[in-house]
């Protein structure tokens, strides 16, 4: 992986670290603790993934898993929001899909481009195992 890759892997972990270091702030310990988690996870499996140690997953797959845990990050966050407000989850699911629903649109469309990026940024490392199988 060339120097410049390897910066803007740093940059991209460093900036989603710090993002879910916020939502501690917003979302309380519960909410920070599992988008956290979630991070982890997704940051571990696209690493993996990338890097052509689950040659099983294809791309559309490796979206999907990524929706999936965009999923999971909404639902921790709309149970957050519901906890500190002391609402019904239900109704704030209702109200943030009914008042943003390019929130959820974005996300999904974030998921596609991290997939994309991840996939250019471990081209190298995957080129290179497939050269030396």
């Amino acid at each position: 992986m060339s120097w410049f890759k390897k910066i803007i892997l740093g940059l991209i972990i460093t900036i989603s670290l710090f993002s879910t270091m916020k939502d501690y702030r917003d979302f309380g310990v519960f909410g920070a603790t599992g988008l956290f988690i979630i991070f982890i996870l997704t940051t571990i499996f696209l690493w993996q993934w990338a890097a052509g140690k689950l040659p099983e997953i294809g791309t559309i797959q490796a979206i999907l898993i990524l929706l999936a845990s965009t999923i999971a990050s909404i639902f921790v966050i709309n149970m957050a929001i519901a906890g500190n407000l002391h609402v019904d989850l239900m109704e704030v699911m209702r109200v943030s899909i009914s008042h943003k629903p390019l929130f959820y649109i974005i996300f999904c469309v974030i998921a596609w481009i991290k997939v994309v990026l991840w996939k250019w940024l471990f081209s190298d490392v995957h080129r290179n195992m497939l050269q030396s199988a």
